[in-house]
């Protein structure tokens, strides 16, 4: 198995978790401990993620709304909403990986991608499609130019078929292939409803503030 399929598999168990709890809970009160206190703890928490000051907001604040994290081995650096949880996170060279779960009923998950140093969005990309259709996904909007704070990407919208006692639903997600002076990554944010309105302001922030190292 390769790195790059490795990645999807575990890519689309994570999707379809994420569809899953999402489905039963959307909208439920912080009590639900199924969707919002299901984490890895704070002892395991800093295994995986290490706080960044520098990207707090606002700053200078005790109880900031948007917290500095590094993840990834402190290859990727950016402000999430405080209220997250670490869901699972890995640190395998070449595969790490860290998924948050929001109150708000989505997921976000940074997963590190593999790629040649000579390979660019001509290789990346029909490779990433073609991968997401290998694993039963519909990508429905893609190629869409992007940027962070320190990266440059592509973005996606792929709609994925996820079984369920209930029987299947579609689990929505927005994918965004990003780019920086010596890595890739994929950022990848799971949600029920087939928009993120309610949630950009806190998207906006963790993606535009964005680092990759």
């Amino acid at each position: 198995m390769t790195v790059a399929s490795g990645w999807l598999e575990h890519g689309v168990r994570i999707l379809a978790i994420a569809g899953l709890v999402a489905c039963g809970t959307h909208r439920q009160p912080p009590a639900n401990r199924t969707f919002y206190d299901w984490s890895l703890g704070d002892s395991a928490l800093f295994a995986f993620e290490l706080p960044n000051p520098r990207l707090d907001w606002p700053r200078d604040q005790a109880n900031a709304e948007f917290v500095g994290v590094e993840v990834l081995r402190g290859a990727v650096r950016f402000s999430r909403p405080r209220d997250w949880l670490v869901r699972d996170a890995s640190n395998e060279p070449g595969a790490a990986y860290v998924h948050y779960v929001s109150p708000k009923a989505y997921s976000f998950a940074i997963y590190e991608r593999h790629a040649r140093g000579d390979e660019g969005w001509a290789d990346l990309l029909p490779r990433y499609e073609a991968e997401v259709k290998a694993a039963g996904g519909r990508v429905v909007g893609r190629r869409v130019p992007m940027a962070t704070s320190m990266g440059q990407g592509r973005a996606y919208s792929i709609e994925t078929k996820v079984p369920s006692s209930g029987g299947a639903f579609v689990s929505h997600s927005r994918e965004m292939l990003v780019q920086g002076e010596r890595r890739l990554i994929l950022i990848q944010v799971v949600q029920e409803e087939e928009t993120l309105a309610s949630v950009d302001h806190e998207l906006l922030r963790a993606i535009g503030t964005l680092e990759v190292h």
